[in-house]
């Protein structure tokens, strides 16, 4: 039988009194007795002493009109006060606030100091402008996706038929099959009122629907993690159809579920810094991608060229997106990790 160990009453560590402390997410967070009164603070306690101080959050809801006035407090110029607070009825301030900081001096702690005047009409436009490149991309990442989905389909069926995608022999390591077997589970449970999911279940004995079914269902993190499991022979196969090194088109299908998650979840795009980021071919070496900065959209803008020359065997993306991207004269190449523009 098990039995909990009592709480001890009074946690010291590097000289630091807690009163108590609290479990959250089983990590332990003391509660310190000696702030200041109405504040909490949480320390992350570790077996190496206190990790990181917490302090309780207290920013209060604001109205649009409330918005407005610290936005003005922190020096934006709001020349139209009604059209602001319009605005920010129908725009998360918090979403808003991280375009102000663009124009903010940079420091060790924030003040809220602006680098440059601006007004509330820069921030509209800076805004519109990151809403329209968002749309851009997705648009990109949809034709990118529906190929990939018909690649990866076509390929492995071809030479494992339908149900290649239940084939243990897919993988580089066979174990694999079982927890992708599990993801199409789920993703057949999640659209079981389709129609065509619906036919299949009526009609057909097996359990799980033939591969070109099932790429229609699963989502691209989905197949970009099929695609790094896969055995070489066949990632070299699918790598084929779009004229690009397998392994670069693992880090490609990494970044492209990114930035396709970034543009349908309406974030921040054309100044964000990426996790996943993909890597640049030989015959991109001389596109001027500032070396410590590939984790930026810039260094995406190789790939979507790359890929959308294969798709339309045409140049009209790259001269289209190109001069949109000139067309905004708050920004930067630097911002997306270009020394210039291309």
């Amino acid at each position: 039988m098990n039995h909990e160990q009592p709480a001890p009453p009074l946690v010291d560590i590097d000289n630091k009194v807690f009163t108590n402390y609290i479990i959250l997410n089983k990590t332990r967070h003391g509660i310190s007795s000696d702030t200041a009164p109405g504040r909490v603070v949480f320390y992350t306690l570790g077996h190496g002493g206190i990790m990181a101080e917490k302090i309780s959050f207290s920013k209060p809801s604001r109205s649009p009109q409330q918005q407005v006035a610290l936005i003005e407090s922190r020096g934006v110029q709001v020349y139209d006060r009604e059209e602001a607070e319009h605005f920010l009825r129908y725009h998360n301030y918090y979403q808003i606030s991280g375009y102000v900081y663009y124009f903010e001096v940079k420091g060790p702690s924030r003040t809220h100091r602006l680098a440059q005047p601006i007004s509330f009409s820069d921030l509209i436009s800076l805004v519109c402008f990151d809403q329209e490149l968002r749309f851009i991309f997705f648009k990109l990442t949809t034709e990118i996706e529906i190929a990939l989905r018909c690649s990866v389909a076509y390929r492995l069926s071809q030479a494992y038929g339908p149900f290649c995608f239940e084939n243990p022999d897919i993988f580089r390591y066979p174990e694999q099959a079982q927890p992708f077997k599990e993801i199409l589970l789920k993703a057949l449970a999640a659209h079981d009122k389709e129609p065509f999911v619906a036919h299949f279940t009526r009609t057909y004995q097996e359990p799980i629907p033939p591969a070109w079914v099932m790429v229609e269902l699963i989502t691209l993190g989905n197949i970009s993690w099929l695609y790094s499991q896969l055995r070489t022979d066949l990632q070299k196969t699918i790598a084929k159809d779009f004229s690009v090194d397998h392994m670069i088109l693992v880090s490609w299908l990494k970044a492209l579920t990114e930035l396709r998650n970034t543009c349908a979840h309406h974030m921040r795009l054309w100044n964000k810094v990426f996790v996943n980021y993909p890597k640049i071919r030989k015959a991109d070496e001389s596109f001027p991608i500032i070396p410590d900065q590939k984790n930026r959209l810039g260094s995406f803008l190789p790939m979507i060229f790359h890929l959308m020359r294969i798709l339309h065997k045409n140049q009209v993306c790259q001269t289209d997106l190109l001069q949109f991207l000139r067309s905004q004269p708050l920004i930067k190449p630097k911002d997306m990790g270009l020394s210039k523009w291309p």
